[in-house]
């Protein structure tokens, strides 16, 4: 990073992509503070920088940004499941609208920093048309894809009101060490860390499905250069690849050198079939790319689920 902040609060910071992104940040602030429900786990935890445990829903999270008077904020906590949502949209919305209002307001009442946020592609639902670009007209199809949306209007909402900055990152499904193997999107990690215990490894349908899969450090790459960016809105990221499941099971097993077969679960729909990003406005926007291809991604992200 070129530019040298005092503080930076990155919510979230204790999952899966904050724990990088705290990483990251820590040589360049000279406060990371980190707002999370959640104690960070050993592996996910920078001593260098301050944990807050705090729910996002909790109005008291408002207070936090007031002490400290961030100077950039990267929201990344959310709720997090996709097809959970369906199934709990309240309490989605929760974390995703009253939660994201509630850390709007805590940087329009102290410093109005940056915002930096990780919204999803899950907020443009079903098209036919791949790769997709930011001008699609988004028309969300899950509580979760809507949350997120919802999010950026939001955004939009503060630039107008009260000249807040921000950019809305798009991502697709982004893997890597440190991904939670229980979670229901990180495929990658469900299925190295079940082929290298020789349990059974469950493909939801036919197996063709597609994601545009994108490494974690890449993700943070963009994030760190859209703190330093003059641009304002919405950007995708993503490498314009379509995967299957199928095919990700495949590259996981060679990575593993296993030769176990998947079990197959007919009857767990998808609510998007395919799915891929154009993500040429990130790379002329933010001078940004994808560097870490799948392969080599997989490999690394193997390596960590077994330890190396």
């Amino acid at each position: 990073m070129k530019n040298h902040y005092k503080t930076v609060i990155v919510t979230g910071g204790s999952g899966f992509i904050g724990s990088h992104l705290v990483d990251a940040l820590i040589d360049n602030a000279e406060c990371v503070i980190v707002i999370d429900k959640v104690k960070p786990p050993k592996n996910r935890k920078n001593n260098r920088a301050k944990y807050i445990k705090i729910n996002i829903q909790d109005k008291d999270v408002i207070n936090v940004f007031e002490k400290y008077k961030p100077e950039l904020v990267f929201h990344l906590a959310a709720h997090l499941h996709d097809r959970e949502s369906v199934e709990k949209p309240v309490e989605n919305a929760m974390d995703n609208i009253i939660g994201f209002l509630n850390v709007c307001e805590g940087v329009r009442k102290s410093t109005n920093a940056k915002i930096i946020f990780t919204s999803s592609c899950a907020v443009y639902g079903i098209h036919d048309n791949l790769p997709i670009s930011e001008e699609v007209v988004p028309v969300p199809t899950t509580p979760y894809g809507i949350t997120k949306l919802t999010g950026e209007k939001y955004l939009h909402f503060y630039k107008q009101k009260y000249n807040t900055p921000y950019v809305a990152f798009r991502p697709g499904n982004i893997y890597g060490p440190r991904q939670d193997a229980s979670a229901e999107s990180g495929v990658i990690g469900i299925f190295s860390s079940r082929l290298l215990k020789g349990k059974t490894t469950v493909i939801n349908n036919d197996g063709q499905t597609t994601r545009d899969y994108i490494y974690v450090s890449d993700v943070v790459d963009a994030l760190l250069k859209a703190a330093e960016s003059d641009f304002v809105g919405i950007l995708n990221l993503g490498t314009g690849i379509q995967t299957t499941t199928a095919d990700i099971f495949e590259k996981v097993k060679t990575a593993v050198g296993g030769g176990a077969m998947p079990d197959r679960n007919e009857n767990q729909p998808d609510a998007t079939k395919y799915m891929a990003l154009d993500a040429s406005k990130s790379q002329k926007t933010l001078d940004w790319k994808p560097k870490v291809d799948l392969e080599q991604g997989i490999k690394q992200t193997v390596a960590w689920y077994r330890g190396e």
